[in-house]
């Protein structure tokens, strides 16, 4: 803003009465002008409404008549869309990840900012069998898995991002199912500056836990020395579709304890339709006859 007069011009902004007007901001929006003197102002806008824009804001400066400026220009809505329906996870197994794609895509003129939840999600760990399967001295194998919050179910990578004019992102989807149940969720995309759930992407899936059958139920060994090692090796027979997991619980020995055993391969998975081979090594503390289970 300008004063090519020959005094001072003290100026204010007289804004149109149009609802879009509240949506303008002048810094500053007042002030005093010298001889020759100009005066940068900012200009902020934040739209409410979609369109074309065409407003007439007016300075007063003491002059005959007002200083008019117009400003003008076409307010765009976000354009995402996902190249896909929905995620069907179909059936998954207790523990195991899985993951599944897809797109987001930015059809609009201009960069946005979004970011990605699922408002039925827990927040607190979950537990992997690829985890679960490197200790069988963890308690989870003993007494159940433990939650202190409701597990965090879904992974989404990356959960949060700027897609370019006419881009994309892919996505990828992890659900790594820490509950017996039958999943049916949203995807939401909450989009910076526009609003929240701008988009949404069904998700659903169906958890469950195989059951698996060892085998033989005795496994005998026959005559042993005394405090030598003995190897026999039982089998564990998965005979549903789901990948199984399952751990050996390490022995709770006392003085008296007759029989130890132990395995080298303590925690393992088992896939589907299959059956995996456990060695049990066993070392006689006493002589006579003597069983035990093993669990």
């Amino acid at each position: 803003l300008f004063n090519k007069g020959p005094i001072d011009a003290p100026f204010t902004i007289i804004p149109p009465n149009a609802p879009v007007s509240c949506c303008f901001k002048f810094t500053p929006n007042q002030g005093m002008l010298a001889p020759g003197e100009s005066q940068t102002i900012q200009i902020s806008f934040h739209a409410t409404l979609l369109g074309s824009l065409y407003e007439e804001f007016q300075f007063s400066a003491g002059s005959p008549g007002p200083a008019i400026l117009i400003i003008k220009g076409f307010v765009e809505g976000s354009s995402l869309h996902f190249n896909i329906k929905e995620i069907d996870f179909g059936d998954v197994s207790f523990g195991i990840p899985c993951t599944r794609s897809c797109r987001l895509t930015n059809t609009s003129s201009m960069s946005l900012r979004f970011k990605l939840r699922i408002p039925d999600d827990g927040s607190g760990p979950t537990v992997s069998a690829y985890d679960q399967i490197r200790d069988n001295t963890d308690p989870s194998w003993r007494n159940g898995i433990q939650f202190h919050a409701e597990p965090k179910e879904f992974t989404m990578t990356p959960s949060q991002g700027t897609i370019l004019p006419q881009a994309y992102q892919d996505i990828e989807v992890t659900l790594c199912s820490n509950t017996v149940m039958e999943y049916y969720r949203y995807i939401l995309v909450d989009v910076e500056g526009v609003g929240e759930g701008v988009v949404a992407l069904t998700v659903m899936g169906r958890c469950h836990v195989p059951k698996l059958t060892p085998f033989p139920f005795i496994l005998w060994y026959d005559e042993c020395r005394l405090k030598e090692p003995h190897e026999r090796k039982f089998l564990i027979k998965n005979s549903t579709p789901y990948i199984g997991c399952y751990g050996l619980l390490p022995q709770k020995r006392k003085a008296d304890t007759p029989v130890f055993y132990s395995s080298p391969k303590p925690c393992g998975l088992v896939q589907p339709f299959s059956v995996a081979e456990i060695p049990v090594i066993i070392e006689v503390q006493a002589v006579g006859d003597h069983s035990t289970n093993v669990v």
